[in-house]
């Protein structure tokens, strides 16, 4: 009975956590003020894709992603969810040059080209930004060094 119970509130508990994230989203898209959710690397299967492909289709705008690689998987997810006119841009060079009024950000972008493209190509940017690559840009450059050869 305890581990039915269990698993009851963990469901629920994951289905809170997804629409609070949606809802979060929502309403910076909502008011057009830029807005990146700080997430952990441990804060993984939380339902963020799933948020970003339903506001994606709620509001018509793009989401940009960091490689090939995720834009096949939130086409798979977008397939499975039978959602169709997603546009998704991955962040290259291609991306210089085009303007829209809100943009959706996955994880993992890199800063710089947050600030360098995206900004500039935008009104409002709404998205996650994963704190812990961006404090520990540096790590394997202080890792690998070795102060007793010198």
């Amino acid at each position: 009975m305890l581990l039915k119970l269990s698993k009851l509130l963990e469901i629920l508990a994951f289905k809170l956590r997804q629409k609070s994230l949606y809802f979060e989203l929502k309403h910076y898209l909502k008011s057009n003020q830029s807005y990146f959710k700080r997430i952990h690397y441990y804060e993984r299967g939380m339902g963020k894709t799933y948020s970003l492909i339903k506001l994606a289709k709620k509001f018509k705008c793009p989401i940009a992603v960091k490689t090939e690689s995720s834009v096949n998987y939130i086409r798979r997810m977008c397939r499975d969810l039978h959602i169709k006119d997603i546009q998704i841009i991955p962040c290259n060079n291609s991306f210089r040059g085009r303007k829209f009024d809100k943009i959706l950000c996955e994880e993992d972008i890199d800063e710089d080209f947050i600030n360098e493209v995206l900004k500039p190509a935008c009104k409002c940017l709404v998205g996650y930004m994963n704190i812990d690559t961006y404090n520990n840009k540096n790590k394997f450059k202080q890792e690998y060094e070795c102060i007793w050869t010198k």
